[in-house]
């Protein structure tokens, strides 16, 4: 039996039709083998075609997850760019009384930058 072809059917294609039957025997086999390598070449490229799909959708995955990550860097640096400046306020604060300190006895007889 040759590709689902059985030997008696191929005997009967070549008495009748001599050499060119055999030709298109043979050609009919390979034709239905090029049609099954075709099939799974279909389903070869389908998975591959998924996994591609499946990393894509991983990938686009992490972009999202990356934006979320800045936008959380983005409040924590607003957040401390408000802590500095508050924390430059009350130094500056803390510089002026140092130079007035008019609660110390010394200075206060002296009189600031006396």
């Amino acid at each position: 039996m040759l590709e689902g072809i059985s030997i008696s059917f191929v005997a009967l294609v070549i008495s009748t039709l001599g050499l060119p039957g055999m030709a298109v025997v043979f050609w009919y086999v390979d034709q239905r083998r090029t049609d099954r390598m075709m099939i799974e070449h279909k389903k070869d490229l389908a998975a591959v075609l998924e996994n591609y799909r499946a990393d894509m959708q991983k990938v686009t995955r992490y972009y999202e997850d990356n934006v979320l990550l800045v936008k959380g860097y983005e409040r924590l640096a607003s957040d401390l760019s408000g802590i500095i400046h508050l924390n430059t306020q009350v130094q500056t604060h803390l510089v002026e009384q140092i130079k007035n300190n008019m609660f110390c006895p010394v200075i206060r007889e002296k009189g600031p930058r006396g």
